[in-house]
């Protein structure tokens, strides 16, 4: 080997070897403090707000399969969460709306979930950004943008509390109300069917976006508890909750959740023995049941399936 050629190889071993180093050490890093993703960061006066992006690691065989899951995860659940938004503007407009706490809770909903919906846009600029393969020599791995975080801090953002388990949900000027255990039995029917299609994604084994997952695990955790308080006002009812029939037209953006296997509400009104939205009898029954908790598992902490790093733009 001529000294030019071994100059140009002591240069490109180093190199590779950095490379390697670093794309194990972003591996093993995000796979042990998956925190770095947080998603549910909210803004702290005084910090400067600093967008990162971050960033799907894979091979590049899977990287296909792995972007068609995360724009199918993308499209049905903005689609759900502007149902909830929709669904929720149109209780807070209703006179007949009267649940002290069903009413905080649409609030927070709009509130939360416009932010949420932001957040998964930012996923789908990303993903129609092109990813880049890096050859090692050894091995070659797709890095795909997977998502922005930092937002919480750019657009300010403060989460809206959510009713806790011991807040009134009538009180004596302000009773439970048909209309509060229609938008009760409603929104509980659309949240089964975020918990459907997050649990879905989670256990998609070419859902690989970190970000999603931990996203999912909000959803999950917040979603369950908003059942619950749901429910307690359906059981706060005077009246006859089980004879409170809700139209179909109330339960909005189910259309999109083809993720979770669901389809669009073809029936005309929906009880707790309804069928909806690909739900069984059986499911839509237990989502209306008035009970003590909801009685949902947490979702399934986000897998180390590839590697997830986040760079600073």
């Amino acid at each position: 080997m001529s000294s030019t050629n071994q100059i140009r190889a002591s240069k490109r071993l180093p190199l590779r070897l950095t490379l390697a180093a670093a794309v194990a050490a972003t591996v093993l890093l995000t796979a042990g403090s998956p925190a770095w993703a947080m998603v549910g960061e909210q803004y702290e006066p005084g910090t400067s707000p600093v967008t990162t992006t971050s960033y799907s690691v894979m091979s590049p065989e899977a990287l296909a399969a792995a972007v068609k899951a995360d724009r199918d995860y993308v499209t049905g659940m903005r689609a759900h969460h502007a149902g909830a938004l929709s669904m929720s503007e149109e209780y807070l407009a209703d006179p007949n709306a009267s649940s002290p706490a069903l009413r905080e809770l649409a609030q927070a909903i709009v509130h939360n979930q416009k932010f949420e919906i932001g957040l998964l846009d930012e996923v789908a600029r990303n993903l129609d950004r092109p990813a880049r393969v890096v050859n090692l020599g050894f091995a070659r791995l797709a890095v795909q943008p997977a998502a922005t975080e930092g937002l919480g801090q750019r657009d300010r953002f403060m989460k809206y509390p959510v009713p806790g388990p011991l807040a009134p949900v009538f009180s004596e000027d302000a009773p439970v109300t048909e209309r509060d255990v229609q938008f009760a039995k409603a929104m509980t029917i659309h949240h089964q069917g975020a918990l459907d299609m997050a649990r879905a994604y989670q256990a998609d084994r070419n859902g690989r976006n970190t970000f999603l997952s931990l996203l999912n695990v909000d959803i999950v955790t917040d979603q369950t508890q908003e059942i619950a308080l749901m429910r307690r006002a359906i059981a706060a009812y005077a009246g006859n909750a089980d004879a409170v029939q809700v139209p179909a037209s109330m339960v909005h953006g189910m259309e999109g959740m083809s993720h979770a296997g669901h389809g669009a509400a073809t029936s005309t009104q929906v009880s707790a023995a309804d069928a909806h939205a690909g739900h069984s009898a059986t499911a839509i029954a237990a989502a209306a049941r008035p009970a003590a908790s909801a009685g949902h598992g947490a979702a399934p902490a986000p897998r180390g399936q590839g590697g997830h790093a986040r760079h600073g733009h």
